[in-house]
């Protein structure tokens, strides 16, 4: 956010209207992991109160079957949704980091390195829920989807630290 807030005035005048746009993408973005915390936090408490049923009788034990059935669906989709958010934030600052004011580039790196590691971390929590049976039908399919996710996450962000280290003009030695 703060690279394309000040990727501006008269030398940024050709990009500032992308930047500034970006900006507001960035905004929206940084508010929906604000979000996406606050939904793992419940997926947990979920997941951990549907663990503490009780499971005495048949009834109690389906009941408690289902609760954790459903919070496990909740754990995984939530994370799903942070990997999606991470890949966005990922696109974002690949736009960016070409056209950012080069004193602030090494932040669209940076940026890209803490997207780069919430969707890294996201994604395995999506693959170590989906395992087995729990996964349900569609385990293999969302498995794959993470994965594919995942690595254009880690190209994304070799693309940020690329543009970023080109822009800073660093000597060779770096």
């Amino acid at each position: 956010s703060m690279s394309a807030g000040y990727t501006t005035g008269e030398k940024y005048q050709a990009v500032e209207a992308q930047a500034q746009d970006l900006l507001k993408h960035f905004e929206d973005l940084r508010a929906r992991f604000s979000g996406l915390i606050d939904a793992d936090i419940g997926a947990y408490q979920a997941y951990s109160a549907a663990a503490k049923l009780p499971k005495q009788t048949e009834a109690e034990k389906a009941a408690r079957k289902q609760a954790i059935a459903q919070a496990m669906e909740l754990a995984t989709q939530v994370p799903e949704r942070m990997v999606a958010a991470a890949l966005e934030g990922l696109e974002l600052a690949a736009k960016l980091a070409p056209i950012c004011h080069p004193n602030l580039v090494s932040d669209a790196a940076v940026a890209g390195y803490a997207l780069e590691a919430a969707a890294r971390g996201a994604g395995i929590q999506v693959l170590a829920n989906l395992k087995g049976p729990a996964g349900g039908t569609r385990a293999a399919e969302r498995r794959k989807e993470v994965r594919a996710q995942l690595a254009a996450c880690r190209r994304l962000c070799a693309q940020i630290e690329t543009e970023s280290v080109k822009a800073l003009k660093l000597p060779d030695d770096t």
